[in-house]
């Protein structure tokens, strides 16, 4: 028979075993809780950082077709050198006349690569602020203050203009200039995030 010492140390001893198993339980249920909001948080995070990458690229989109079109009207305004002769058909113009393209009637436009995430932009149309100097949206130059590198994209925003038909006669028989379709495109801080608008312009 057990005596009374031996009793109680074996009671001592399973209670001991019950209450190390119950932290052991404890610990890897706080440990399972930790590691499931440590997730949540880096979820959120990279969800908040997508969203502003996208607002970074939407932005830099509008400023590049907002930059397009007091360009291009300025330029009309003015009887530059800028429209003195369109690129040959199925063409972009350089120089002068960069960012203009002769493509609106082509099977695939030429600015449809911008719209594939998973192949590189081409040097395609005119960086924001090329003719006009207009700096990069608000929004971009505040991120920048305040989150550094984390806030800049690696490409400026970027447009072209393509005619739309032929220019329409005007009040005395001249031809005046033909309506465009000004595409822009603007990036986030990942090369992949991008956002394309557009407009119709006459000028």
């Amino acid at each position: 028979m057990l005596t009374a010492r031996e009793t109680l140390s074996t009671h001592l001893r399973q209670a001991g075993g019950v209450t190390m198993l119950f932290a052991a339980t404890m610990l890897l249920l706080v440990a399972a809780a930790a590691a499931a909001m440590l997730q949540m948080l880096l979820t959120g995070r990279q969800l908040a950082m997508a969203q502003l990458d996208r607002e970074i690229a939407f932005r830099g989109a509008e400023a590049a077709l907002a930059d397009a079109e007091a360009e291009l009207l300025a330029a009309a305004a003015a009887n530059h050198e800028r429209f003195a002769q369109w690129p040959p058909a199925g063409e972009c113009g350089s120089g002068a006349q960069a960012g203009l393209c002769n493509t609106a009637g082509a099977a695939v436009p030429v600015w449809q690569p911008w719209l594939q995430p998973g192949m590189p932009a081409p040097a395609l149309g005119v960086p924001l602020g090329h003719f006009t100097g207009a700096a990069p949206p608000a929004l971009q130059r505040d991120l920048d203050l305040h989150l550094g590198d984390l806030a800049v994209a690696p490409v400026l925003p970027r447009y072209v203009a393509e005619p739309l038909g032929d220019a329409p006669a005007g009040a005395n028989g001249d031809r005046e200039f033909p309506r465009l379709r000004i595409t822009a495109i603007g990036f986030g801080r990942a090369a992949s995030t991008r956002a394309v608008v557009q407009s119709i312009l006459q000028p």
